[in-house]
């Protein structure tokens, strides 16, 4: 046997650097015989963007070589994607097949894209296809990415190497939970239609439909959140939902209908600054903004605060209600309070109008 230590550049500007181990020599006939594969005992491609900084590169401690299809097969892959000559994502798979000299890169089982500034988020998956001159990166199995708190999952997902755009096509969950809690079981969960996801600015849209829930630890849902469509930024924790928007309370049977409403899903606030309207049970509130929070199951209305109950109405600039204790707090101008107790003999039976929330 005899190793072969060469390097050489292919079209496009890739780099390739191998070290060949070869066999032995047949006395047959060249004709008769097709050809074997190069075996390498290392493989390293490099690729240099038209201004001369790094693009990419790809190493593997084992790889073949197909001559007449042009086909490299390599065995645990390990590269580095470039951003502006800068190390932005690495990159690992099981297996990876190198195909027309890099024209095209399949990486296939444990994929693995580990950003290494920022959030360092991970994109997993256990098929991607890389297109290495445009830049693209399409993740075709069970695409997924993690942070510390947060999972966002589709049925394909495509990384724009240039812009760190997430294209996530099909179905989107967004999965979210808590420092002290389980990543398997989270609190919060977010489903849209497709979505642009921006890596480093953290910009996201999303079409519809929007549903977003939030439970307790035994899986109940506390609220439930149904829009149009998102806009919004992953970094502040901002997302507004285009209207109609709807927030319902299923324990308490509460429904808040509103327009376009920004849900933070750090603080699990939820605003709007335009006209709303509540009910709970006989109880009807009207306001010109409100802002909600959640974990305290209180939101207040700023802004003629309007309140119906059989045989009362009442009008405050500004008061506040709690869907779990059922009260209603309204201060005026001289900061008088009415106080709505929640009415024991109310008959707490469900209305066919008020629809269940809609499991994952």
């Amino acid at each position: 046997m005899t190793l072969i230590n060469s390097t050489g550049r292919l079209r496009g500007g890739l780099l390739i650097t191998l070290t060949l181990l070869t066999g032995c020599v047949s006395e047959k006939p060249v004709s008769t015989v097709q050809a074997p594969p190069f075996v390498f005992r290392s493989l390293k491609l490099e690729q240099k963007t038209k201004q001369g900084l790094m693009d990419w590169s790809l190493n593997s401690p084992e790889a073949r070589y197909e001559l007449t299809r042009r086909l490299v097969r390599a065995r645990q892959p390990d590269g580095v994607l470039y951003r502006n000559g800068k190390p932005s994502f690495s990159v690992k798979s099981d297996l990876a097949l190198v195909v027309n000299d890099g024209e095209q890169i399949l990486l296939e089982g444990d994929v693995r894209l580990q950003q290494l500034k920022g959030s360092r988020l991970l994109i997993q998956g256990d098929r991607l296809r890389w297109r290495p001159q445009q830049g693209i990166l399409l993740i075709e199995q069970r695409p997924r990415a993690t942070d510390k708190e947060s999972r966002i999952s589709a049925t394909e997902a495509q990384l724009l190497q240039t812009t760190n755009d997430l294209t996530l096509k099909g179905v989107v969950k967004l999965e979210r939970w808590s420092k002290d809690s389980d990543p398997s079981n989270p609190d919060t969960t977010l489903r849209t239609g497709p979505a642009e996801w921006n890596l480093d600015t953290g910009l996201l849209n999303a079409e519809g439909p929007v549903l977003a829930q939030r439970r307790d630890r035994e899986g109940t849902v506390l609220e439930q959140l149904e829009g149009k469509t998102i806009q919004g930024n992953t970094r502040v924790g901002d997302l507004k939902v285009m209207a109609p928007v709807i927030v319902r309370m299923p324990r308490q049977k509460g429904v808040l209908t509103a327009q376009d409403t920004t849900w933070n899903f750090r603080t699990q606030i939820v605003r709007s600054d335009q006209p709303f309207e509540a009910e709970l049970d006989r109880t009807r509130i009207f306001g010109n903004a409100f802002q909600a929070e959640l974990q305290d199951s209180t939101v207040v209305i700023k802004g003629d605060c309007r309140i119906e109950q059989p045989g009362e109405v009442l009008n405050a600039p500004t008061c506040s209600w709690n869907w779990r204790t059922e009260e209603v707090l309204a201060d005026g101008k001289v900061q008088s309070q009415v106080r709505f107790p929640s009415d024991q003999s109310v008959d707490q039976s469900p209305r066919p109008r008020k629809s269940a929330p809609v499991e994952f």
